[in-house]
């Protein structure tokens, strides 16, 4: 698969990656997927008039189906709806469906009549039966315009788009990305609806329809003058007018016009109007049952009269009925002609010079209606049989798409970063691409414009804004612009929350539980050693204290009868004997576990943090512990690693240089400076060793001789000067000594004191 890439590919950010399974540099089956943050919308899901069976459905196969989360249809025209039964009757799709009131209302009525065709059609296995239609129709959920619903996180809007009763565009905000998938709309309000809708707030991609390119409409008055003009034209001349229309949209419009101009023409009022669909006047019942959203005109109309009851106007289901008919003016779907009554007809029509056919929709590719208007002077009738086409063919669009001027005075107003122009032929995308990028630059705005096929992914890289919203407990202190926050960061439906820990079980589905751990390591230091180690390492940062040795309640209470027994009379063994029978009251499970209850004394980190205490050789381990127990959490456990890594580097200490150290403890202790020197000095000389091999100690110069690889080096540690005639190796051992002063904590030469081992040569 190829991808159109955003410029800003290389900016921090998140990928939103659109594919059109449909609709991609044509016109027809009209499908765009949407993925961004793990959601994957589906908008529209049609087929393509210009071919059928299999062929005439979206790239379904491109994408996995099942991840889709929700299909959202913009109206009822059947290359934006009519594969949506197949979707839902023979894929694995499981997504929540959305349409407005009257598209789901109509979109029934014309995927009924759909099904019934195909049975009709023979040859070619039908798509999908009136099982999926019914299923679908369960599937379906309806929506208001305006009305904002969540999907799994995902807010969806959904706004007028004129062009057909219930047409809507929906706009997406996925985690703060707004993308707003226009469909089929018109900016320009006709005879019965309004104009689209302008989002209030600008969303950051726009998927637009380019059906027209860089065309612009002829004003909408001019249009009805010169379609009335050449219908009665025809009429006059003793000729049929054929108008192929789709059932519902556009045919109410032309009904409207026609019904006013024969008002205003008695004289025409002896030609028929003919409505070659039993579908649309079946339709007009839902016309009248959603006047709300018709434009301020028709719902003033309806205050007096309905105003879709025709005078002027006949229903017909055949184009038997019309035989023997003198001229007239016919109605009749399909729109492109491919089959129906509207072929029917125009097949016995086309020959006769007096007749008329006028295309009043916009004809797509591959179709009759856009065979027609290529001058051509022969077709080809459904048997085989070659026609001339004598009859007048004229192109009057009343298709409610929007031209350029709508399409880039949309633009204008969004100002979207990024544009995916589908719902148009190659040519027309393409000039529609270079009018915008051209206009774009000359407004100095930056935006970039796709051209997007078939299962070619657009790729843009958004970064949004994250914010979170202090909740509950934390949202209780006064902070200030520059204050650092500490909570858990919480992420519900793309929003972000900062809750106290406390708070995790009152605004999530979450439960806190408290883990425990208990850690054995073997080792013969002393507790007082270790505390002066923790505290050399933990200087500043976290507080070590000493623990008193734990009792248990019997030891308690064993204690309390020695106090309470009479004077002269000692009990010591009450204590014994009290642990004695709980021992003996436990039960094997009980047993083993109380063998790890430690009651020596021991250490406390930051108040009970982290316990450490010591476990003396017993039956059970053989070897002495030193037993550590903390609530686990990624501070503790990096205060226990460092705990560990001090024990460790403890027990694994040379015995000379344990020899020194105690030496040079004792020395401090009864403040011989004399021997502190000296064991001082063998302390150092143990610490060489263990990097540059056993160095020879003169006592009485305090010197320390190493010779290393054959280059020999004099540390004279009193002054702590390295004499060495290698430059390089000087200044090893010259590094070397710093971090040795820094490790036993001399006072006079070290920068920091950090030690493992507690000595120190700073008398009080």
């Amino acid at each position: 698969m190829s991808a159109d890439v955003a410029p800003d590919r290389d900016a921090e950010g998140e990928m939103l990656e659109i594919i059109p399974l449909g609709a991609g540099s044509e016109v027809g089956r009209s499908c765009v997927v949407a993925t961004f943050r793990g959601k994957t919308l589906m908008f529209d899901c049609g087929i393509h008039p210009g071919f059928s069976g299999i062929a005439s459905l979206p790239y379904l196969d491109d994408v996995d189906l099942s991840a889709v989360d929700a299909l959202l249809v913009t109206h009822f025209h059947l290359d934006h709806c009519a594969a949506v039964p197949f979707l839902v009757g023979r894929t694995d799709f499981r997504g929540r469906i959305f349409m407005t009131h009257p598209t789901k209302a109509i979109y029934h009525m014309l995927m009924q009549d759909f099904v019934r065709l195909m049975k009709q059609g023979g040859g070619e296995e039908p798509l999908f039966t009136d099982a999926d239609l019914e299923a679908s129709m369960k599937r379906i959920e309806v929506v208001d315009f305006h009305q904002e619903i969540d999907v799994d996180g995902v807010k969806v809007t959904p706004y007028r788009a004129g062009h057909v009763l219930g047409a809507c565009m929906f706009n997406v905000d996925i985690g703060g990305l707004r993308v707003l998938y226009t469909g089929d709309y018109s900016r320009i309000a006709d005879r019965h609806l309004p104009a689209a809708d302008i989002p209030a707030i600008p969303p950051h991609v726009v998927i637009v329809e380019s059906t027209y390119g860089v065309s612009p409409h002829s004003p909408r008055e001019e249009r009805e003058i010169r379609f009335t003009d050449k219908v009665q034209a025809i009429v006059r001349r003793g000729g049929h007018v054929l108008l192929p229309v789709v059932a519902l949209g556009r045919a109410q419009e032309l009904l409207l016009i026609l019904e006013d101009f024969w008002a205003q023409n008695p004289d025409l009022q002896r030609v028929p109007i003919y409505q070659a669909s039993t579908l649309a006047r079946k339709a007009m019942t839902i016309y009248q049952t959603y006047i709300n959203v018709l434009n301020a005109d028709m719902k003033a109309a309806f205050e007096e009269a309905n105003p879709f009851v025709f005078n002027h106007v006949k229903h017909i289901s055949k184009a038997s009925e019309l035989d023997d008919v003198g001229p007239c003016v016919v109605l009749a779907t399909p729109s492109m002609l491919q089959s129906g009554l509207s072929r029917e007809l125009f097949e016995s029509w086309c020959e006769e010079p007096k007749n008329g056919v006028i295309i009043a929709d916009f004809a797509v590719q591959g179709t009759l209606a856009r065979e027609i208007l290529s001058d051509v002077n022969k077709v080809t009738a459904r048997d085989g049989q070659e026609l001339q086409l004598n009859m007048s063919v004229d192109a009057i669009s009343f298709s409610a798409h929007a031209d350029y001027p709508q399409t880039q005075a949309f633009l204008d107003t969004l100002a979207p970063p990024h544009v995916v122009l589908v719902h148009g032929e190659a040519g027309e995308m393409g000039r529609l691409k270079r009018a915008l990028d051209a206009k774009a630059a000359a407004d100095d705005k930056q935006m970039s414009v796709y051209t997007p096929k078939n299962c070619q992914a657009v790729q843009i890289i958004h970064k949004g804004e994250r914010i979170a919203k202090l909740t509950g407990l934390i949202a209780e202190r006064e902070v200030e612009e520059g204050d650092v926050v500490a909570g858990v960061l919480v992420e519900k439906d793309f929003g972000h929350m900062l809750i106290a820990p406390e708070d995790v079980n009152n605004y999530t589905k979450l439960r806190t539980s408290t883990l425990t751990q208990r850690q054995l390591v073997p080792s013969k230091i002393a507790i007082g050693t270790l505390r002066f180690a923790l505290e050399a390492l933990f200087e500043g940062l976290h507080t070590v204290a000493t623990l008193a040795p734990e009792e248990t309640e019997e030891e308690e209470e064993a204690g309390d009868e020695e106090k309470e027994g009479a004077k002269g009379e000692k009990k010591p063994a009450a204590k014994s004997r009290a642990k004695k029978a709980k021992m003996e009251e436990l039960t094997d499970v009980e047993a083993a576990e109380n063998k790890f209850e430690i009651i020596t004394e021991g250490l406390s980190i930051n108040d009970g943090m982290v316990t450490i205490r010591k476990r003396y050789a017993d039956d059970v381990t053989g070897v002495e512990h030193v037993v550590i127990e903390w609530n686990s959490d990624p501070l503790t456990d990096m205060i226990v690693d460092a705990t560990l890594s001090a024990i460790l580097q403890l027990e694994s200490e040379p015995e000379n240089l344990k020899e020194a150290e105690a030496g040079l403890r004792d020395a401090i202790k009864t403040k011989d400076e004399r021997s502190a020197e000296k064991w001082r000095l063998h302390v150092v000389a143990a610490m060489l060793e263990a990097q540059f091999g056993k160095p020879k100690v003169n006592e009485k110069k305090a010197t320390l001789t190493l010779n290393i690889d054959g280059i020999e080096g004099i540390v004279e540690y009193r002054t702590r000067t390295v004499l060495c005639e290698n430059e390089s190796l000087r200044q090893r051992l010259d590094t070397t000594i710093g971090r040795i002063d820094e490790a036993i904590g001399d006072a006079a030469y070290a920068h920091a004191v950090h030690s493992i081992s507690a000595s120190s040569t700073k008398f009080a």
